[in-house]
């Protein structure tokens, strides 16, 4: 068998795998897929409950890794301490929205010179979208596997998700998330100098 992770004769099919990504990149990416297949299955919607899984999962992922980004760069400024660039990896394997968020945002606002930069309804909304995926997916498993690991079948109270609601809430937290992390991007670089 040829050798998918090789280079192979049609160069248009070779995708470019980026070594130096951030955690940043990475998340915009994952949403970037989620909303390719979003845009088709909603072109044809005999793919709607073929894409859905992973629609689910690549979004949840994406915010995931903003907030991972947000908890080492609020923590970095803070003590100087670059969490999973050294041995700190098993930080990245933990999966709950709420708690990520949880944690990078009193960081953030200690961290931040203007303090926390969203109003109670911006903060309200990404808080709200983050327990909704919890509530069908807390540990990242639900989206991912047909069985939760001691619950059985995922989702038994979920029977539909709206693909494009589900989009347009994933932007807008993503949005005011970007919005402080754009904030701790800049305090983390004008702190290196």
């Amino acid at each position: 068998m040829t050798d998918p992770f090789q280079p192979q004769g049609q160069i248009d099919e070779n995708a470019c795998i980026d070594n130096y990504m951030g955690l940043d990149q990475l998340s915009e990416n994952y949403i970037a897929s989620a909303d390719s297949l979003v845009k088709c299955s909603l072109r044809d919607h005999m793919l709607l409950d073929s894409h859905v899984y992973a629609i689910c999962f690549l979004y949840r992922h994406g915010l995931e890794l903003i907030l991972k980004d947000m908890v080492w760069k609020s923590h970095y400024l803070l003590t100087g301490e670059k969490r999973f660039m050294s041995s700190n990896w098993q930080e990245l394997g933990r999966h709950r929205l709420t708690d990520l968020w949880k944690q990078c945002r009193p960081d953030s606002e200690q961290a931040l010179p203007e303090g926390w930069p969203l109003d109670s309804d911006d903060d309200g909304l990404v808080e709200q979208l983050l327990r909704q995926f919890e509530r069908h997916d807390p540990d990242s498993y639900s989206f991912r596997y047909p069985f939760g690991k001691k619950t059985g079948r995922t989702h038994q109270d979920a029977n539909n998700v709206n693909i494009r609601v589900l989009r347009d809430g994933v932007h807008e937290a993503r949005d005011r998330m970007l919005h402080v992390l754009d904030q701790l991007n800049w305090c983390c670089d004008n702190q290196q100098e």
